[in-house]
């Protein structure tokens, strides 16, 4: 039972009693990079650091970033059951302790510019995000609801044209059993730990937005579950995932055959646990750095990239291998984060035909590989971080997957850290020469509660 303050006890009793929603290739890319970065669907943290979090800062390497008045539990009742914790919202725990809530909210809105050919500009609500998590019976149950609400995020790429939504606005819903620290039971809708930047949140970025690496060789989110442990062996340098799923990606229904996903993953962080999936060094401390490595295998993927992309037009299925290998650093302000991705695929071909009779040809796989390295310095003396980012595809082999590049540098502003932020950053992307490629300039404010 929940612990009131007699003043919101008084206002419960006065109120009444209750009655009875090419024109060229580099176009193509721009609109596939678009799909994909709507695919990037948020998104908060899958890894609760609360449970591990490392030293404090260290003040021999001066001053943290500005310290924000309104960081930390703020207890809202007399016996602290009720309080606001930003970055996690609203909390309220029952006087046993056995139940939490926690509600949140977080919204970005973004300014986008692209040119040089046609500059074309939009400002949008890119995200919209309610989250409802906490834990049920005992901390050892826990859960995790998420709903996205901007238009992007429920799959409207252009309004004008067509705005009808294309995806359930369900991005998470899992359950956590934890009761054994070396076994611990995810099941639900959620991202799987493929990429470490899918799986960082789009909230606790240090540039806008995720690389052209994401984009194409993301597994975003499926149905299914997992074995893991976020420190196995309680030797605080450890985590594993091991995990099957139905392989239809976010917002699968209806029944199928056995064609799943199966996904294996290791970490090594060599100097014990920090907060390696929240981009930037806040603390400030010694070094900390994190390895990760994983495999996943699709067995008859019924999309182009996996679980994610096209149907391919002769309307068959490919069997999908990936390899995802990344490293996260962290010292003294300065973070770098490494990635590389592979995806090879066998193409089984399927029976469609044209309008004429003739069998479709078979469409090739997206092989290939690719690569993201991104280094930031946050100040110490003032809330600002600098960042700059290199990252491409290439295709392998006979393939469908064309080459793209990607090099962004920006700047961001933090009043309230990750919660409350402001972030401008400049991109070129391009496919074969950077002289040949286009303009992005992007402006986004984020705020949570």
């Amino acid at each position: 039972m929940l612990r009131w303050s007699p003043m919101v006890a008084a206002l419960a009793l006065a109120l009444p009693a209750p009655s009875s929603a090419q024109r060229d290739d580099r176009d193509d890319r721009d609109a596939q990079i678009d799909e994909d970065r709507d695919d990037d669907i948020d998104e908060d943290l899958d890894v609760d650091f609360d449970e591990h979090r490392e030293a404090e800062r260290d003040p021999e390497y001066g001053p943290s970033p500005e310290e924000v008045p309104t960081e930390g539990p703020h207890e809202l009742d007399e016996v602290g059951n009720v309080s606001f914790v930003p970055g996690t919202g609203l909390r309220v725990t029952s006087a046993d302790e056995r139940f939490r809530l926690e509600v949140r909210a977080r919204g970005q809105i973004a300014y986008d510019v692209r040119g040089p050919d046609d500059w074309r500009h939009q400002i949008q609500i890119r995200r919209a995000r309610l989250q409802l998590s906490g834990y049920t019976f005992s901390p050892n149950v826990r859960f995790k609801l998420e709903i996205a609400l901007s238009p992007a995020d429920v799959g409207i790429s252009d309004s004008q044209v067509d705005g009808v939504p294309t995806r359930s606005p369900l991005l998470d819903f899992y359950v956590d059993f934890r009761h054994l620290r070396d076994l611990q039971v995810r099941v639900g809708q959620y991202k799987v730990p493929s990429n470490r930047q899918r799986v960082i949140s789009s909230g606790n970025l240090q540039l806008v937005d995720r690389s052209i690496l994401n984009a194409e060789m993301t597994l975003d989110r499926d149905v299914g579950f997992d074995l893991r442990s976020a420190d196995f062996l309680g030797l605080g340098k450890l985590r594993y995932y091991a995990g099957v799923y139905m392989g239809r990606g976010r917002g699968a229904r209806g029944y199928d055959d056995f064609g799943l996903m199966y996904l294996g993953r290791v970490e090594v962080l060599p100097f014990g646990l920090f907060d390696d999936y929240v981009e930037g060094d806040f603390d400030r401390t010694g070094p900390r750095l994190s390895l990760g490595a994983g495999y996943v295998h699709v067995d008859r993927a019924r999309r182009n990239r996996g679980i994610l992309g096209d149907v391919p037009v002769d309307g068959g299925t490919t069997d999908t291998h990936h390899l995802f290998v990344d490293a996260h650093f962290k010292a003294r302000g300065f973070s770098l984060l490494a990635e590389w991705s592979w995806r090879s695929g066998a193409r089984i071909a399927g029976d469609l035909v044209d309008d004429l009779g003739a069998p479709i040809p078979t469409e090739l796989p997206r092989n290939g590989t690719g690569a993201n390295l991104q280094a930031g310095y946050l100040f110490g003396a003032v809330p600002v971080e600098l960042a700059a980012r290199y990252a491409f595809v290439r295709g392998l082999g006979e393939t469908s997957l064309p080459d793209a590049n990607e090099l962004t540098v920006g700047a961001s502003y933090y009043p309230g850290r990750h919660p409350y932020k402001v972030q401008l950053d400049y991109s070129r992307l391009w496919a074969d020469a950077l002289d040949q490629g286009d303009h992005r300039i992007r402006l986004q404010i984020q705020v949570s509660l």
